[in-house]
C-alpha cells in the first residue's frame, strides 16, 4: 500500500511538473491582470487582482485534479513573474550605486524567503494537497512582490 502511495505521488508530481513545463505566458492573461492592476491600484488595491486567472481556472474540469489546480496557479504566476521581472528591470534602470545594489540584494533575499515559506506550507500540508498549496503560495507571493515593486516604481 505504501509503495502504491509513493508511486501515485510521483505520478501526480510528474504530471504537475510536465504541465508546468508546457505552460506559456498568455497575452490574454497578461492583459487581464495589467488591466486589473490599473483599475484597482488607486481604489481597492492591486492585491485584489491576485487570483484573477487562477480562481476561474480552478472551476474548470482541468482545475479539478491536484495537478490541474497547480497548473492554474502556475499559469497566473507566469504573468506575475513577468510583471515582477519587467518592473525590477525598470527599477534597476532608474537606480544607481547603493540603491541598485540594495534592490538586487533585497530581491535575492526575497526569492529565498519565498522558497522557504512555500516549502514550509508544502511540508505542513503533505499529501496530494501539498502540490496546489505550494503552487498557490508561489503565485501569491510572486504577485505580492510584483505589486510591491510596482508601488516603488510609481513613487
Amino acid at each position: 500500500m505504501k509503495l502504491l502511495l509513493i508511486v501515485g505521488a510521483i505520478v501526480i508530481g510528474w504530471s504537475g511538473f510536465a504541465q508546468a513545463q508546457s505552460l506559456k505566458l498568455s497575452a490574454e492573461d497578461t492583459r487581464a491582470i495589467e488591466s486589473c492592476i490599473k483599475e484597482k491600484e488607486s481604489k481597492e488595491g492591486a492585491d485584489r487582482c491576485i487570483g484573477l486567472i487562477a480562481n476561474p481556472c480552478l472551476d474548470t474540469p482541468a482545475g479539478q485534479s491536484t495537478a490541474g489546480q497547480a497548473g492554474c496557479y502556475q499559469r497566473e504566476q507566469l504573468v506575475w513573474d513577468d510583471i515582477l521581472n519587467e518592473t525590477y528591470r525598470r527599477l534597476q534602470g532608474q537606480f544607481e550605486g547603493k540603491l541598485k545594489t540594495q534592490l538586487r540584494d533585497l530581491l535575492r533575499v526575497w526569492i529565498e524567503a519565498r522558497k522557504q515559506q512555500c516549502e514550509f506550507y508544502r511540508d505542513v500540508i503533505q499529501g496530494s494537497l501539498a502540490i496546489p498549496i505550494g503552487a498557490s503560495c508561489m503565485n501569491t507571493e510572486t504577485a505580492r512582490r510584483a505589486i510591491y515593486l510596482l508601488s516603488i516604481l510609481n513613487i
